[in-house]
């Protein structure tokens, strides 16, 4: 008995004495007090932190994984895309009263200071579109010949992972819009985006195909526009007309970028132009198609030399990279160039504004 009570006290003392140690303050012990107790929490304390940063650290390498991910869905569209139209928005709004109707010339810095609002605008609606496109199972195989990187094919996420990430996506971006005050804009994108791939009309028809994405783009402008103006501001019916010519160049100009994806695309079924008219003839079509913009965009604002020089000289530029095109490689220039000289026409309402 008296070795059982022996045996029973050296057990309880290494009990105390572990909890003492996990958790200290909770038992303490006569022999540790003062310093030799602060000194003896020491390392407990140190091990809480350590494992509260891995935490900290962990969650943070999570939501960067997150962000990055939505970057990957987006990523070769943000600079033919996202930077264009946000740059429409500040144009027309420096034109002043040649796009807009208001009281007074918005100050430039006021425009300015606008800029995240027109980037959240065009980068949230488009990353909708991009999950939409992407999710499909058609768009995955496609993806993992011309663009192995994105999310799907580089399974950082699942087909289901993005449907539900486009279900929270879709509330998300129409609640920041109506904040915006661009919610019907958002809310017509999001019918376009339905229409062009869950309805097909991106695959089943070269020009249903260009159509629906110059009827984008015209929605873009006109809610990067309203955006760059201002509360009060109102697009003008010239704002609508140039609107309308812009949507007019990208439905006839747009297949450019269709010229890289040759290879994906017959593997999708998708009928685009060049798999439909012929390589060739989808080149030249792009090609007279910006010759005739370079002139009509300074036409339309009755500009000089200067304005014929910068559509007419961007246009012929792109001409020729266009139809030396060799590869895919060639075709993605040629496409990045293309949207670097819609820029340009862009760009012809501040010109005259300013002369």
């Amino acid at each position: 008995m008296s070795g059982l009570v022996q045996i029973s006290s050296i057990t309880m003392h290494r009990v105390m004495r572990k909890v003492s140690e996990e958790e200290p303050g909770e038992v303490s012990s006569p022999k540790y007090s003062g310093k030799a107790e602060a000194k003896k929490r020491e390392p407990v304390m140190s091990k809480r932190l350590a494992y509260e940063n891995l935490l900290d650290v962990q969650m943070l390498d999570s939501a960067l994984q997150w962000l990055y991910t939505l970057w990957l869905f987006t990523k070769s569209d943000v600079g033919t895309f996202v930077v264009p139209n946000t740059l429409f928005g500040i144009f027309g709004a420096l034109s002043g009263l040649l796009l807009t109707a208001t009281s007074s010339r918005p100050a430039p810095c006021l425009i300015l200071s606008r800029l995240p609002h027109l980037i959240a605008f065009n980068w949230l609606n488009l990353l909708i579109f991009d999950i939409a496109n992407q999710r499909l199972p058609a768009a995955v195989a496609e993806d993992s010949l011309n663009k192995p990187w994105r999310p799907l094919p580089e399974k950082r996420i699942t087909s289901a992972e993005a449907e539900t990430l486009l279900l929270w996506t879709i509330p998300l971006v129409l609640l920041a819009s109506y904040g915006l005050r661009v919610g019907p804009e958002s809310a017509l994108l999001i019918a376009f985006t339905w229409m062009y791939n869950d309805l097909g009309g991106g695959d089943k028809d070269c020009w249903a195909r260009n159509g629906i994405i110059a009827l984008a783009f015209a929605v873009y402008n006109a809610g990067s526009l309203k955006l760059a103006a201002g509360e009060g501001a109102i697009i003008s019916f010239g704002g609508f007309e140039w609107i309308a010519m812009i949507s007019a160049v990208i439905l006839t100009t747009m297949h450019v970028q269709d010229l890289k994806d040759q290879a994906g695309d017959q593997r999708k079924g998708r009928r685009t132009v060049p798999l439909v008219l012929g390589d060739a003839a989808a080149r030249w079509t792009v090609v007279v198609a910006m010759a005739v913009w370079g002139v009509l965009g300074p036409f339309f604002w009755r500009m000089g030399l200067s304005g014929f020089l910068l559509a007419g000289g961007g246009a012929a530029i792109v001409a020729v990279s266009i139809l030396r095109g060799e590869d895919a490689k060639a075709d993605r220039t040629s496409w990045k160039l293309w949207a670097a000289w819609t820029v340009t026409l862009y760009s012809l309402p501040l010109l005259k504004s300013l002369t």
